[in-house]
């Protein structure tokens, strides 16, 4: 039976991507046709509750709909099968039955209750592009191999074809960044397709500098009620923080009970990414605290082989354990976790439990890792079948996991 640590994960994965307890939360409402509001994706979107936080509002709604396609939708009741190509009911939404990916971008903002002065409704992808272009929100891929900008939950990405190589053709919107690659939703794509008129809404990865990205656009998105960590989300992060210090315990000293993502082991792109994003989203606090110019070396230093001396390490160390820099990395914890769970249930890990395991397993040893021990279950692979593997002889190195698990 998983006890403490298995409560601790699942108090902190429930709360939805680290939302304060005092935030609102507000069920979504949609009028759709009646074929769509009798399927399963009218279904899965009910489920997604409003939390005020307009990026992540626009991420779940967005998700609930990975599997739609644009033929072959079935009327539950009568059994008919509507839609056909280029028919969907993000095109009814709109008023235009057309390619649509951008119109599945622009229902799932209005469908989180995102205003058309923060997410513009289109049609056509260069007209969306350049909305955002025209007020500075839009970042080239040269400026996001260059590091100017990283990509956010819920930003637009845009792209271009190998025939098409002067514009954009084709929307997704951001899921999450991870070590170089960005995991979008996208629609009317297909299952070998990457680029447009697929058919379907799919999760996709690229590559930070794939030549067919074109922009990656930012989006003034609002956030209401209090944003302060939950007690659940505290306990997790100290959780990680204490199994990563067995290993690199000199940084959890050097960090107190802070962790940031990618800095435990003092990743200087990552620990820019993290400090630049504190800035964008609290400048007067960042100033404030910014008592050794880091503003300056966040923008003209080397990152990768940037070692700060002991004032420095003590003014982001300061930074990143304020309020807001706590409150970010819950968000941002509670987002890479959910990635990890998206990929245990793309392997066939159906019980909550076990994905939460699984997740943990990511976080603490690398997908690779996790993997591993997901390989050598036989049946059905449960959170009690994942313990157990855990404990097994083979995975000796892991016993300190399994233990912190079911004690």
């Amino acid at each position: 039976m998983i006890r403490k640590m298995k409560r601790l994960v699942a108090l902190a994965l429930s709360a939805t991507l680290a939302l304060s307890v005092t935030a609102p939360v507000h069920a979504l409402r949609y009028q759709g046709s009646s074929q769509y509001m009798s399927g399963k994706y009218y279904r899965a979107l009910t489920e997604v509750r409003l939390t005020g936080d307009q990026r992540t509002d626009i991420v779940n709604v967005a998700l609930s709909q990975v599997g739609y396609q644009e033929g072959g939708n079935r009327n539950q009741l009568s059994g008919e099968v509507y839609g056909g190509e280029n028919i969907t009911e993000y095109g009814r939404w709109y008023g235009l039955q057309s390619m649509w990916c951008a119109m599945f971008a622009s229902w799932c903002a209005n469908t989180a209750g995102i205003g058309t002065d923060i997410v513009p409704r289109h049609a056509y992808t260069p007209e969306g592009l350049k909305w955002f272009q025209d007020r500075g929100l839009a970042y080239s891929r040269k400026e996001l191999t260059a590091g100017v900008y990283t990509p956010r939950p819920g930003d637009l990405i845009y792209f271009r074809s190998s025939r098409n190589q002067n514009r954009t053709n084709h929307v997704g919107i951001v899921v999450a960044f991870e070590d170089g690659k960005i995991y979008t939703v996208e629609g009317n794509i297909g299952g070998s397709s990457t680029y447009s008129n697929g058919g379907m809404v799919r999760r996709v990865s690229y590559p930070v500098g794939n030549e067919y990205i074109v922009a990656v656009c930012s989006p003034r998105y609002q956030v209401s009620g209090t944003r302060a960590a939950t007690d659940s989300t505290k306990a997790l992060r100290q959780a990680i923080v204490t199994a990563e210090g067995s290993t690199y315990g000199q940084v959890v000293t050097a960090y107190t009970d802070t962790i940031a993502l990618g800095i435990g082991n003092w990743y200087g792109t990552h620990a820019r990414s993290l400090l630049a994003q504190l800035r964008e989203e609290a400048p007067e606090v960042f100033e404030e605290l910014d008592t050794c110019d880091i503003a300056r070396d966040l923008d003209d230093a080397d990152w990768d082989h940037y070692r700060p001396d002991q004032d420095k390490l003590q003014c982001i160390s300061a930074l990143i354990g304020s309020e807001a820099g706590r409150s970010l990395q819950d968000r941002l914890l509670a987002h890479r976790l959910e990635v990890y769970m998206t990929q245990g249930r793309e392997q066939g890990i159906h019980q909550e439990d076990a994905q939460e395991i699984y997740a943990l397993l990511c976080w603490l040893c690398g997908a690779t890792t996790a993997e591993g021990v997901l390989s050598q279950i036989v049946g059905a692979p449960t959170a009690d079948a994942l313990l157990a593997t855990l404990s097994s002889p083979r995975f000796a190195h892991l016993h300190t996991i399994a233990a912190t698990l079911t004690n």
